[in-house]
């Protein structure tokens, strides 16, 4: 869209014609409906559902040169929301959000009257003020979330501020109950993870920055900000940092090295492992906790994202009585949820299944479930020669790291063993190619293996809010290729059900690589990966690439995932 025109002489109903909100012939309507009414013009337009408050805003704000601000999803700075008084805040909807630098971050609903409210509030917080516009309705769901939030905040806070900051706190105390809250400081990390819990976070990053504390959770493999504390925090953080090294029997007074330890939390019923990694910086101890969910169990092989053709294909390879089943995909696509689900495919009640793992994710009690404790010689290798000892029908191995693991899984596999593994490579082709590099004879992995799996994870669009657009030349192309029928695919927008990014959730996309007999002889003569795609591609091979697109076409996500995903 062009913006050769004096947009200072632009008529409102001009605008947002010239941006695409309505048409001429909706424009007139509104006039002939609004000498009926005696609306203004812009509320007339919303009567009628042409436009919305946002829309308005957005023409207003193009017109003036404004910044605009979304706000689903914004954290306020509760030291930014201090810095005006509550009364002003709410009276006038002005909207503090954050203060870094001197500089105060404010929101305000009316773009032709910014330069006043950014003086006024200027003078009266005593910062500078950067400013941006917002609808009035956000910026009054935005206040009124940030009190709701600080209802739990404040007490906390208020708490510890009461302490001297010199005071030693119980940390001798291992408490696993999150909803256990006997002192401030265990209830305020308490807090920090099963807020973590609540958002299904998958890491929690504990981040000391010059002089505050910075939390952020990953969600959806997205890293977020989560609250931002104010400066005057500082006396606490380490206080924070010491508990969580408590609960994972860390060594508080050692401030110099990387330690890594574990506990499990409990909170309202739900338990939680958390996995812990402390790393010293120069600003202070870092630690990142890995969430492991045990009520994520649940997960059968037609709820990870599997097209029907996938799946269908999946299913015939794992009813085979034995061999081996790769997995593969960077850390954090879904692999070890895979696996579960494919494990709970060919189990029952006349089969022994054992796990070996690095650790255990999923506790299941029909299995028997083995952890790698190198500490003490226990290694994936060592552990499945005594595994094989005990006559299991399946076997989990959680990741094959080495040439020795390698060849024992395969062996397993030669001797009349279901084996599941994982391995680290980019997709199915590589991961075949990768079993021979490590030391295992072509002729081996041949004839025990069945297929491979590659698998990423792509965020789904918010249902809420996508929004409709066109095919590009490679959608069209691939949809007139399999004969699909797809006029518009959608893009995600951002709303307050999805926090502004416009995206809920994840699934999968695979590509899976069927061990049929014709390739068997490409791997036992050392083809490349490149011989080994075209030969599945005269059994119905999809690469990685095409299941995102297809998923594309389905609506589910959109191209800025596949490119992040399967570029």
């Amino acid at each position: 869209m062009t913006e050769q025109v004096d947009k200072s002489k632009m008529r409102i109903g001009d605008i947002l014609v010239h941006m695409g909100f309505v048409t001429d012939s909706e424009l007139g309507e509104a006039f002939r409906k609004q000498k009926e009414t005696g609306f203004r013009l812009g509320e007339q337009l919303i009567a009628l559902g042409l436009v919305t408050e946002e829309n308005m805003l957005e023409a207003l704000c193009w017109q003036k040169d404004v910044p605009m601000m979304p706000l689903a999803g914004v954290e306020i700075s509760p030291e930014a929301y201090r810095s005006l008084d509550e009364d002003y805040i709410e009276q006038n909807t002005v909207l503090p959000i954050d203060l870094i630098g001197g500089v105060l971050t404010v929101v305000h609903s009316d773009p032709l009257n910014l330069s006043f409210i950014s003086d006024e509030a200027s003078h009266r917080s005593g910062h500078k003020v950067k400013i941006f516009a917002s609808t009035e309705q956000g910026i009054l769901e935005a206040i009124e979330n940030y009190k709701e939030r600080m209802k739990e905040f404040n007490p906390l806070l208020d708490a510890l501020a009461a302490e001297s900051p010199d005071k030693p706190n119980p940390l001798t105390e291992v408490v696993h109950d999150l909803e256990d809250n006997q002192t401030p400081i265990i209830a305020f990390t308490n807090m920090i993870l099963y807020k973590g819990m609540e958002k299904k976070a998958t890491d929690i990053y504990i981040e000391p920055k010059n002089d505050r504390l910075k939390l952020r959770y990953r969600i959806d493999g997205v890293v977020v900000d989560a609250l931002k504390f104010p400066s005057d925090f500082d006396q606490h953080k380490e206080k924070v940092i010491a508990r969580i090294k408590t609960m994972a029997s860390l060594d508080i007074s050692e401030k110099r090295l990387p330690q890594d330890g574990k506990f499990r939390a409990i909170n309202k019923g739900k338990m939680v492992d958390y996995r812990v990694s402390v790393l010293p910086t120069v600003d202070g101890e870092k630690v990142v906790l890995r969430l492991l969910y045990k009520d994520r169990l649940n997960v059968t092989l037609d709820k990870t994202g599997l097209s029907n053709y996938s799946l269908r294909l999946l299913n015939y390879m794992l009813m085979k009585p034995h061999g081996l089943m790769l997995v593969t995909g960077p850390t954090g696509s879904g692999k070890t949820t895979t696996l579960y689900a494919a494990l709970a495919h060919v189990w029952n009640p006349t089969k022994s299944v054992v796990t070996v793992e690095d650790p255990v994710e999923y506790e299941v009690p029909e299995y028997s479930q083995a952890q790698v404790n190198t500490d003490v010689g226990l290694t994936f290798a060592s552990l499945l020669r005594s595994i094989l000892r005990q006559a299991p029908d399946v076997i989990l191995v959680g990741e094959i790291r080495d040439g020795e693991t390698a060849k024992i899984a395969c062996e397993a596999a030669m001797t009349g063993h279901m084996v599941l593994s994982t391995l680290h490579s980019n997709d199915s082709a590589s991961a075949v190619m990768r079993l021979t590099e490590i030391g295992v004879d072509k002729y081996l992995v041949s004839s025990v293996l069945i297929g491979a799996i590659a698998q990423r994870l792509v965020r789904k669009l918010c249902a809420k809010c996508r929004l409709r657009v066109g095919l590009t030349k490679e959608l069209a192309d691939f949809a007139a290729r399999y004969k699909l029928k797809a006029e518009h695919v959608f893009d995600g927008k951002g709303c307050g059900y999805c926090t502004g990014s416009g995206y809920v959730g994840r699934m999968g996309i695979h590509e899976i690589m069927n061990c049929t007999n014709p390739l068997k002889e490409v791997i036992t003569r050392g083809g490349t990966p490149f011989e080994l795609i075209a030969e599945a591609r005269k059994s119905g091979f999809i690469s990685l690439r095409e299941d995102a697109l297809l998923k594309v076409l389905q609506g589910v996500t959109d191209m800025k995932q596949v490119m992040k995903s399967a570029g």
